[in-house]
């Protein structure tokens, strides 16, 4: 059988942080499948560990026959539920459905087919070893929203977006591997309006600030425990308080050691049955 990884259309790198997060537990990758078009695969019988945001191209569900998928991390959008729904029968061929947030556990579960909140493999980061903080990240956030107090003496403040380029799958990969690594190894603080940038840096150690939108898409911040901070505009909330508190770590050891065993589990009851 072979070891496939997802690789993606769109412009946000923290999708390839999912396939990197995954590709952690997997034996060497020997194939990547478009997330937005699994229907057409027509290579030998392929592992995919299917996560992350579903679905954009909703006549191409479900997956290829070939394609046998470990469902863990799964989210789906709200204007993908009737299409998911019409093809419940593949749902229930591969249960139990590792979800993504409590919001899809409780629609996979309204469809009669088992699931669980497995949460997602981007909580499995290990801070690297040489670890050496020295700045301050803002990815795709605003200065303006903190507190000058937040800036302390010697920290560099570096701007970071997630959009991307239209560039080939090799390199959004190593970019998302490089970025990862990098905040592991010099973040000292993380401000982020980005759940794939907040729950790596949450699972390595770093304090995180996030500021992304409240919707049934980024629920999963909330879920391991971060608080979520109102945005601050200088124009549309100029009474709004700015963040003043440097956070400290989240300390989500127990949830980091039930999500890699489980992810490492399921694909090696899956590899067995090969």
């Amino acid at each position: 059988m072979k070891i496939a990884a997802l690789s993606w259309n769109g412009n946000n790198i923290g999708d390839d942080i999912q396939s990197v997060a995954v590709m952690q537990h997997l034996p060497p990758v020997d194939v990547f499948l478009n997330r937005d078009h699994l229907n057409s695969y027509d290579g030998p019988e392929a592992l995919l560990v299917t996560n992350g945001w579903f679905l954009s191209k909703l006549d191409n569900w479900p997956p290829s026959p070939s394609i046998k998928p470990i469902f863990f991390g799964f989210h789906v959008q709200k204007h993908a539920k009737p299409t998911i729904a019409r093809h419940v029968d593949y749902l229930k061929k591969h249960e139990p459905i590792g979800c993504r947030d409590q919001g899809t556990v409780d629609f996979i579960r309204s469809l009669g087919v088992e699931a669980y909140l497995s949460l997602c493999n981007t909580l499995t980061f290990n801070a690297p070893a040489e670890r050496d903080p020295d700045s301050i990240y803002l990815v795709e956030a605003n200065r303006d929203q903190l507190s000058p107090k937040l800036f302390k003496k010697g920290m560099t403040v570096k701007t970071v977006s997630h959009r991307f380029i239209d560039v080939s799958a090799d390199t959004r990969l190593q970019y998302a591997k490089e970025i990862v690594e990098t905040y592991g190894k010099k973040a000292a603080l993380v401000v982020t309006t980005r759940i794939h940038c907040a729950m790596p840096c949450i699972a390595m150690g770093i304090p995180v600030i996030f500021v992304g939108p409240k919707s049934y898409r980024t629920q999963i911040v909330e879920e391991v425990g971060l608080k979520r901070h109102n945005t601050w505009h200088p124009l549309k909330h100029p009474f709004t308080r700015r963040i003043e508190a440097w956070p400290q770590p989240l300390d989500i050891a127990e949830t980091k050691k039930r999500v890699t065993a489980d992810i490492k589990s399921r694909i090696a009851a899956a590899l067995a049955k090969a």
